[in-house]
């Protein structure tokens, strides 16, 4: 008897397990407004699941948000990215220690010292395509299509630090590694990961996205606010590698299974999470590995990665020593990694997120002393742009493709014109005669000045 009690505990679900709904709806239930966006959960806990959906995918068609809603995953696409590229070195198409120029020779001379595997783990220097973009006048709204991005890529002189020397976050990285598995394998991403994993897998609401155009059934639409309502903010990309990937929350714990139980890729599914290292030995900064992070807070393991473009924000964590997979999915403004980790503090008793950091203040207006120095027309043979810096009735405007924004003096100093910072290069009559420019994840973009 004692022994039939013992199998029967055994077998049954946690009582956790069954709490699962009660708990995701304490924390997820405030998103659940009328005529608002929200997040798709799914938590897979000791080999059980649990999905619920809240808020609308669709506000013209008042359609709600449900766990077979498919979300744009942004950077969450990236270990997807990095595991073709694993799939990939194993069947013996390419190496991670092959040089990017062997697969993309229409790179500078300086794709030879970087290796794919400096591109997956954010160690390469390349700037990042979406910096470039945006010094050019072109938004996250604007249709970036990849012959042109490649262009935009190979016209840059330099990298931002030699491979292997620092760290920064590369799209850059993730798009050309989806170009060289392409050239490699003879198939997209898409067709070479359907082929690999997802339908292997039985993943089937999953799939990278290399037109923007292409229907996406059971789409939840990337929202952002406007005034008291919302506007519609699909992607218009057409870039797959970095982001462009489609799928649902049940996907995504049919993939979060298989790092438990593996039925695809044992043996490389733990390089995912191995931290890099920079050329001094040191390990890269912020934890980042192939396309995910590895970070201990209070002694606990998260293997993470966020994403957020458009009107998407996405988190997927695993906590491996608790067996805890949550995956939150948002077409909104919430934030799904505040949510993600409130929740696993409930389920495994880990440590409350906290606050996010106050936003930094805006700059004023440049002082009319800088108009002289800085009013001009400068030309990027980098970007093939030009940028007009205008006196508009006293105050700097920067004139380029994407319109107009003003010119601002930062609390250091510095010139500004929206989040890229203008450096001067001067004369010995003190005339400017270029501009350096950098932003986030591109440093020193040389602009002539014309007149």
């Amino acid at each position: 008897m004692l022994l039939l009690i013992l199998l029967l505990l055994t077998l049954a679900p946690s009582a956790l397990a069954d709490d699962h709904p009660k708990v995701i709806d304490a924390i997820f239930q405030p998103l659940a407004i009328p005529g608002s966006p929200g997040c798709a959960v799914g938590v897979l806990h000791k080999g059980e699941t649990a999905t619920k959906g809240y808020g609308m995918a669709d506000l013209e068609q008042h359609i709600p948000i449900t766990p077979q809603s498919r979300f744009y995953m942004a950077s969450v696409s990236k270990h997807f990215t990095a595991m073709a590229a694993l799939l990939a070195e194993q069947e013996g198409k390419l190496s991670l220690d092959d040089p990017l120029a062997k697969h993309i020779p229409e790179m500078p001379a300086y794709a030879s010292a970087i290796t794919l595997r400096r591109m997956l783990d954010h160690t390469a220097g390349l700037r990042d395509y979406l910096a470039l973009w945006g010094l050019k006048g072109w938004s996250t709204n604007s249709v970036l299509r990849p012959e042109p991005t490649l262009s935009l890529v190979a016209r840059q002189k330099a990298l931002d630090f030699a491979p292997g020397q620092d760290h920064s976050y590369s799209n850059t990285g993730y798009f050309l590694m989806a170009l060289v598995i392409e050239r490699a394998t003879g198939k997209n991403l898409n067709d070479y990961l359907q082929e690999k994993l997802f339908v292997p897998l039985g993943m089937k609401a999953t799939r990278f996205q290399h037109d923007h155009s292409d229907p996406v059934p059971n789409r939840a639409h990337g929202h952002a606010r406007s005034g008291d309502g919302w506007k519609i903010h699909d992607t218009s990309f057409d870039l797959a590698g970095s982001g462009g990937l489609y799928l649902n929350v049940e996907d995504m714990l049919v993939w979060a299974r298989n790092f438990e139980d593996p039925k695809i890729g044992a043996k490389l599914l733990p390089a995912l999470a191995v931290i890099g290292k920079l050329n001094d030995g040191r390990p890269t900064p912020n934890g980042y590995a192939l396309g995910l992070r590895r970070t201990t807070e209070n002694g606990q393991l998260m293997i993470s990665h966020s994403g957020g473009a458009i009107g998407y924000r996405t988190f997927f964590a695993r906590w491996p020593d608790h067996h805890l997979a949550i995956v939150t999915l948002c077409n909104g403004d919430a934030n799904p990694e505040v949510l993600t980790r409130r929740l696993a503090a409930r389920i495994i008793g880990t440590p409350e997120p906290k606050s996010p950091a106050a936003p930094t203040p805006a700059g004023k207006p440049a002082a009319s002393a800088a108009h002289s120095k800085l009013t001009g027309v400068y030309w990027s043979e980098e970007l093939e742009t030009i940028w007009r810096i205008v006196d508009d009735h006293g105050a700097l405007v920067l004139e380029n493709e994407g319109g107009r924004q003003p010119v601002t003096i930062d609390p250091s100093g510095a010139y500004r014109a929206g989040s890229a910072e203008i450096h001067l290069r001067q004369d010995t009559s003190g005339a400017t005669t270029s501009l350096s420019v950098s932003t986030g994840r591109a440093h020193d973009i040389f602009f002539s000045r014309r007149q």
